[in-house]
């Protein structure tokens, strides 16, 4: 893959935040292109993706197209997939280890698959000092709870980067394209703290007689445009350098992974920005406080990509509640003035109809937890784990 670099970044406190760059070809074969391009070769790629777990959430999918989604997954990384699927009345996880167990057999790839509730989770959690992802017996039930259980795996594995793909993508070519992404915009960073996040060009959703490409999410675009007046107002230049504040597919250094605060349920890419912003913006400019990143910094790179998204249409409540929860990120933050808060009420009633409070996100912290023992002693415990090609 073959990057245009960025024409333009912010700085927010210890934060740089660079613009949208292009793709100028997915695939490069080797070429290097122009002095205005950036691009690995072979062995550089190799190397990278080799060092990037690739973490897949699912809950319920179609089989397919989870299916797909895994086959497309890069080989040279550690495929690292997070159930919270049903056991009954249909047992939909078996069927998910089987078909990692013969993509894995057929490939030889390193692949490990866990559930999510797995009472295995439950007393190792809690002694490290993870007891809050706990409820009733079970971890919850949230796509950041899951996505926080792929860090610390990929951190057991030894890996130095993580990457977020949804497993709901109808075409696994994208798939393909948001690794090559990872992979070459991490290697451009080429810093400890760094996070690339993805753009896509198009947005669609199933059934086909009612398709519409289009080009900003439905979520997204309150969430971002709120994000952005947020920043604006703080800093009192406007701004619109956020465009991806509700990327499910989206890579980061293990570095900052452990580092962060991590939100529970469909709060969590919100969080991963808010939070960099609070803790080495608002806190350094204005309280004084040192960026646990400090001095590097963190560096976040988008990237818009070729191929569209295209998934199944979830629902007016499903949309809701992703909004609620996002915003909800936003609304309880040191981002959000009074004024702000208004309008994240007035755009959840008009868009959504929701017109409680946003919700407060549940937020966890990784920075205490050594990960390779709680995977390790997880693993031994667990009757559902599978690591395979090991």
């Amino acid at each position: 893959m073959l990057l245009r670099p960025p024409s333009k970044f912010e700085v927010f406190g210890s934060v740089r935040f660079y613009d949208v760059c292009e793709v100028v070809s997915l695939s490069s074969m080797g070429v290097r292109g122009s002095s205005d391009v950036f691009g690995l070769d072979r062995d550089s790629l190799v190397d990278m993706a080799s060092k990037t777990a690739i973490v897949v959430p699912v809950k319920n999918e179609d089989l397919w197209v989870f299916e797909g989604v895994v086959r497309a997954v890069p080989l040279a990384s550690p495929l690292i997939v997070v159930s919270a699927s049903s056991r009954e009345p249909v047992d939909v996880y078996s069927h998910e280890v089987e078909v990692v167990k013969l993509i894995s057999r057929l490939s030889g790839r390193r692949a490990i698959i866990v559930h999510q509730r797995d009472k295995a989770w439950v007393d190792v959690l809690a002694k490290a000092g993870l007891g809050d992802l706990l409820d009733g017996g079970n971890v919850r039930y949230g796509k950041g709870e899951g996505m926080i259980l792929g860090v610390l795996i990929a951190s057991w594995l030894g890996a130095r980067y993580v990457g977020f793909i949804d497993s709901d993508n109808y075409v696994p070519g994208a798939v393909v394209e948001y690794a090559m992404a990872y992979y070459t915009g991490l290697a451009m960073l080429n810093s400890r703290y760094s996070m690339v996040r993805i753009s896509w060009p198009y947005k669609g959703k199933l059934p086909t007689d009612d398709m519409i490409f289009r080009r900003k999410g439905r979520v997204s675009i309150h969430t971002n445009s709120i994000l952005n007046a947020a920043l604006s107002s703080i800093r009192r230049v406007e701004t619109d350098i956020v465009k991806t504040a509700n990327s499910g597919e989206h890579a980061m250094s293990l570095d900052l992974a452990l580092k962060i605060p991590w939100a529970g349920g469909f709060a969590v890419e919100t969080e991963e920005l808010v939070a960099v912003l609070e803790q080495c913006y608002v806190d350094v400019e204005f309280k004084g406080e040192p960026c646990p990143m400090a001095p590097e910094g963190v560096r976040i790179l988008q990237v818009e990509t070729r191929n569209p998204h295209i998934h199944a249409e979830k629902g007016s409540e499903h949309l809701a509640r992703m909004a609620a929860e996002s915003l909800g990120v936003i609304y309880h933050s040191s981002l959000a003035s009074n004024d702000l808060k208004v309008r994240i009420r007035a755009t959840l009633i008009e868009n959504y109809h929701y017109e409680e409070e946003p919700p407060q996100p549940r937020i966890y912290t990784l920075n205490h937890v050594d990960p390779g023992k709680i995977v390790s002693e997880y693993l031994s415990l667990s009757e559902m784990a599978m690591d395979i090609g090991y």
